[in-house]
């Protein structure tokens, strides 16, 4: 069985069909992953959505961080002027404050992002501005600036609540713009900067987001210069940690200024690249991937039900649906029936004292068996029903081994989904097979004449005896009765039609009978294969099925998810 996994597509995949294979994989996996993980992964998709049909001129930049980091000082030292309120009473900000460069399609992407405070930079003197229209250093990156217009890059800077504020309204809207943001900068300060619950809770969800991702270690002059460097290496080291391998990090204080240039500067370069929305929305469909890949793991799934797997449940099922014990009944039935044929005439009698083993259980096609619905077989014991049961549940387990738990569980619901009907489905199967019930054999006729003719010879030589006894009780000379001289002594020829009668009878009984016990044994293991088939038949309908389309789905889904991780 070959994994999943190896058949993932290799290279980098363009942006659009990562997006349209998590949404497939979304659609896959419902009723697979957990709910909220299925629902965190649409979410992303309609914000992506959202965002690729709002302005791709502008990059949303927003600032986060706890209470007391100086977000907002720090904004207003990053446009140069004062946007967003900043005091010693904590918290300030209660609501998004923009900075905006570049008005063209702003108001409706500032209207989806819910800001109302919104600052038109353009036409102002502003450090900001004036960094956005400097001209990149560089004949190569002016080039580019010059081939793609972005010389003047539309950017959204967001002043946001505390991620950690008392009000719970802050909290709410600080959560919901860091999935909106094109570019997430962590503002922090050297009294929180190895905070764990905001690492935890707000930085390590964005794990892998490092192109789209800044640290900033605000307020460095409260920091001696000698202990800068080894508080700077301590922030790497947990945002390494958090997952952020290459995110940049950079030292400010707003106060003073340092670092504040250096910030405004990469900024402005994020922006006139215009990567930052197609990187977001790659980090996010990664991460939603990946999530829906740890909480369903697809890729140790067999791409389909192993042979021999399939040949245990149809034996499994077999048991259940009493196969053997009608399969005996039917080379009994070719037997009961030849001995109708070919037996001894005197004792043929006895046999309509039974009934014929097919008769008696109701199955069988012919005059007696068209058309039955049910069998008149006994209900399977409880271990018959067992081991039916024991037989869905092991070969599901067989089929997804190596799965996921979500998915093993999955698997077995699929194969279970018509458990309740497969007695009935069986129990039909078995009547409506073809079991040849009214079979017969060119043999019976010429046992059955050369019977007939035993039975005429003896029963003749018994009349020639009786009538010569007749003669000589009533005193009439019978007539000379032939004798059989070649014998050890002379036997009238009646008695020896008599016996040789009766002796060839029950010889050709015998023989009969052995004869019918082969071919009733080639019926026998005949209706064992058709049995058998119809069975097979019934598993793939009512189980092979239902397995092997959810083990499709795992493969569709183990290849979408690797597609959508690009």
């Amino acid at each position: 069985m070959t994994p999943l996994l190896s058949r993932a597509p290799k290279g980098p995949a363009p942006l659009a069909e990562r997006i349209d294979a998590l949404e497939h994989a979304t659609s896959l996996l419902e009723g697979v992953v957990p709910e909220r993980v299925l629902e965190e992964s649409q979410g992303v998709l309609e914000r992506i959505d959202s965002r690729r049909a709002l302005s791709a001129e502008h990059t949303v930049i927003g600032l986060f961080g706890a209470t007391g980091s100086g977000k907002s000082t720090l904004i207003n030292a990053l446009v140069g002027t004062e946007i967003s309120r900043a005091a010693v009473r904590r918290p300030t900000t209660s609501a998004p404050v923009a900075a905006v460069v570049g008005d063209r399609g702003s108001d409706a992407l500032l209207d989806w992002l819910e800001v109302e405070e919104r600052h038109q930079l353009d036409g102002t003197d502003t450090a900001l501005v004036e960094a956005a229209r400097t001209p990149p250093s560089g004949r190569r990156a002016r080039r580019e600036a010059e081939r793609t217009g972005t010389g003047v890059p539309g950017m959204v800077l967001l002043d946001l609540p505390d991620l950690d504020s008392v009000e719970r309204a802050n909290r709410d809207i600080a959560e919901r713009m860091t999935g909106l943001v094109d570019v997430i900068v962590w503002v922090t300060d050297p009294q929180k900067y190895a905070d764990a619950v905001i690492h935890q809770e707000f930085v390590r969800p964005f794990a892998g987001h490092d192109a789209v991702t800044v640290l900033v270690l605000n307020q460095i002059d409260r920091v001696r210069p000698a202990e800068r460097e080894p508080v700077l290496a301590s922030l790497r080291s947990l945002a390494l940690a958090d997952g952020l391998e290459s995110a940049p990090v950079l030292a400010t204080s707003a106060s003073t200024g340092d670092g504040v240039g250096e910030l405004r500067q990469h900024l402005v370069t994020i922006a006139r690249g215009r990567e930052a929305i197609a990187s977001r929305h790659r980090a996010d469909v990664r991460g939603a991937a990946e999530s829906l890949q740890e909480a369903a793991d697809p890729t140790g799934m067999a791409e389909a039900p192993a042979p021999h797997d399939v040949d245990v449940l149809v034996e499994d099922l077999s048991t259940a649906a009493r196969v053997e014990p009608v399969s005996r009944a039917v080379g009994a039935s070719y037997r009961f029936r030849a001995a109708g044929k070919v037996g001894w005439p005197p004792l043929r009698w006895a046999r309509r004292l039974r009934p014929d083993p097919l008769s008696r259980l109701g199955i069988g096609r012919g005059s007696d068996g068209e058309g039955l619905e049910r069998t008149s077989l006994p209900e399977a014991d409880p271990a018959a029903r067992a081991r039916a049961s024991g037989g869905v549940r092991r070969f599901a387990d067989a089929a997804s081994a190596g799965g996921s738990d979500p998915w093993r569980a999955a698997v077995r619901d699929a194969a279970r989904s018509e458990e309740d009907s497969l007695p009935d489905a069986l129990d039909q199967a078995v009547a409506g097979a073809d079991l040849h019930a009214r079979s017969t054999s060119w043999w019976w006729p010429v046992l059955d004449v050369l019977q007939w003719l035993a039975v005429l010879t003896w029963v003749v030589g018994l009349g020639w005896l009786g009538l010569n006894a007749l003669l000589a009780f009533l005193g009439v000379p019978p007539p000379p009765m032939p004798m059989v001289e070649d014998l050890w002594i002379p036997i009238p020829l009646p008695t020896v039609m008599m016996v040789v009668g009766i002796a060839a009878g029950i010889l050709i009984g015998v023989a009969g009978g052995a004869i019918a016990a082969l071919v009733g044994l080639w019926h026998r293991r005949r209706a064992r294969r058709v049995l058998t088939a119809r069975v097979r038949a019934v598993a793939d309908e009512r189980v092979v099925a239902a397995v092997a389309a959810e083990l499709s789905l795992a493969r569709d889904a183990a290849r979408d998810l690797a597609l959508a991780r690009g």
